[in-house]
């Protein structure tokens, strides 16, 4: 059964202050792809070329923390329906932060950054509304992960409080550097 594209564009924040036709021209850039539970859209540290709209099923997105002995794999979120993922490829070119494991059989709408950049540089000011909902969608997640490690260090006693703080603290740093070294 095919998907309707426009109905599942219109329900992500992507659509915000778009008109259906700068959408539709967003939608012919999409296509559907399919996903076997446990199997991964795309690797850590892998070259960005596409953003996800997740359309039927759970998305993990995950990181490796490469500073452990043995290197552990730490969930930073489990995505549902209508949610984008890999939204950062769109911004720059860097490999993935992060990689994405399907928990269930998935359908995603898979958008190349390639043909977004043809519609944007076509169509400017698709491209001003994308980039502003992709500033406040990753804005959000920033807030998010911020409230995370505040929680993560107010929550704990005192002594305990500031190792795990600082050990969270030191993981994103881990994380941070490892994604400016791939880029390298």
């Amino acid at each position: 059964m095919a998907l309707d594209i426009m109905k599942i564009l219109h329900k992500t924040p992507l659509a915000i202050d778009l008109t259906e036709e700068e959408l539709t021209a967003i939608a012919s850039c999409c296509r559907e792809r399919r996903f076997p539970a446990g199997s991964e859209v795309f690797a850590e540290a892998s070259p960005g070329r596409e953003m996800y709209v997740l359309c039927t099923g759970r998305v993990s997105i995950e990181i490796t923390i490469p500073s452990q002995p043995v290197p552990k794999t730490v969930q930073l979120a489990v995505l549902h329906p209508g949610m984008i993922f890999g939204e950062v490829a769109l911004v720059d070119s860097a490999p993935r932060s992060a990689r994405a494991l399907a928990r269930d059989e998935v359908t995603v709408l898979e958008i190349p950054h390639e043909d977004l950049r043809r519609v944007m540089d076509a169509e400017p000011r698709i491209g001003y509304m994308l980039l502003q909902n992709l500033a406040t969608i990753l804005c959000e997640r920033l807030r998010s992960t911020n409230l995370v490690l505040r929680n993560e260090w107010l929550n704990s006693d005192a002594q305990v409080e500031d190792e795990r703080f600082h050990g969270s603290l030191h993981r994103m740093q881990n994380v941070l550097l490892w994604a400016q070294l791939d880029r390298k």
